[in-house]
């Protein structure tokens, strides 16, 4: 029996409609009288919705904004707002399902990106938070290749705070941690996790950068690792789990399967608020969707959140399962 999204009164059926996909049901409460429609697999997305799966299979396979319009057949802002909606639902679905894990080993590191224009720009103009440079905070489980938790801000003390927050939410029992030199990490983990926490940190040590002025050829190559330097910080953490290799090579496949971390090229971001939807996009289809070469399976299989492999349209699905909005 559907009940009124306000007061939660007895409803009686109030008409119908057609859309662009199926016929939608109208409702009215008996108590309060306010209408509203029955769940709708989109909420403010008027495209049909193999056009909908079909937006959302490139943007995932890294594929631009513009240039998923171009594939599709849509304008660049239907692609947008595809965007939006899928984006929100999926932030919902990895709020509600990645809870009470029991994970050996976390990683834990920072993407960067840019959003709107460069740090330097922002900085001359005034923007604030909202543009310039912009970090993602990633927890990969280490035997799973799960990511636990995410968040995307400014690499500052109070981001740290809410990323490892939501991350020690998520996990239960004792976890061996691994992060790089940021030195927030220390006093921040141990403020969240201390009392179940193995913890350590591991420094790479570059060599001098190349001399641009005698090597300009060599200017966007990256210096040469010398070596490492590990800090035990907390507990007795095993040797052999303590590295950030399992999430830096997650660095890496953000960067291939999400053209808004591109480097050197126009796909980046110009709103902060699309580029957190793009990464809740993207950490959905790469935990429930994408089969891990070394596992075999989903990393959501491999943490027992799910036991088969979903496709695009199950994500959909299962990310839009809510209520209506009152009308």
């Amino acid at each position: 029996m559907t009940t009124c999204l306000c007061c939660g009164g007895e409803t009686r059926k109030f008409g119908r409609f057609k859309n662009i996909n199926r016929i939608v049901q109208r409702f009215q409460c008996t108590q309060c009288n306010k209408t509203f429609s029955e769940s709708q697999p989109l909420d403010g997305v008027r495209t049909e919705h193999e056009k909908v799966v079909q937006i959302i299979k490139l943007l995932v396979e890294g594929v631009g904004v513009r240039a998923t319009a171009r594939l599709t057949g849509c304008q660049h802002k239907t692609v947008l707002s595809v965007l939006e909606t899928v984006g929100q639902k999926c932030e919902r679905l990895h709020d509600n399902l990645v809870r009470h894990l029991n994970v050996d080993a976390l990683q834990i590191d920072e993407l960067w990106s840019r959003v709107a224009c460069s740090q330097k720009r922002g900085n001359q103009i005034g923007g604030g938070d909202e543009i310039g440079d912009q970090y993602t905070f990633l927890a990969v489980s280490a035997r799973e290749k799960f990511i636990v938790g995410y968040h995307t801000g400014k690499r500052n003390l109070e981001n740290t705070d809410t990323f490892i927050g939501d991350v020690a939410e998520r996990i239960v029992g004792r976890v061996q941690l691994t992060t790089d030199s940021f030195r927030p990490y220390q006093q921040i983990v141990r403020k969240h996790l201390l009392g179940r926490l193995d913890f350590a940190t591991m420094q790479k040590l570059y060599a001098v950068p190349y001399n641009i002025k005698g090597e300009a050829a060599r200017r966007y190559a990256p210096a040469q690792c010398m070596g490492v330097r590990v800090r035990i910080q907390a507990g007795v953490p095993r040797k052999d789990r303590i590295n950030t290799s399992y999430v830096e090579r997650s660095n890496l496949t953000v960067r291939h399967f999400n053209k808004r971390f591109a480097r050197l090229g126009l796909g980046y971001s110009r709103k902060l608020c699309n580029h957190r939807f793009a990464i809740a996009l993207f950490v959905a289809a790469y935990n429930f969707c994408k089969v891990h070469s070394t596992l075999g399976c989903t990393p959501a299989v491999g943490v027992k959140l799910t036991s088969e492999t979903w496709t695009i349209e199950r994500l959909i699905e299962e990310a839009t399962k809510s209520n209506g909005v009152c009308g």
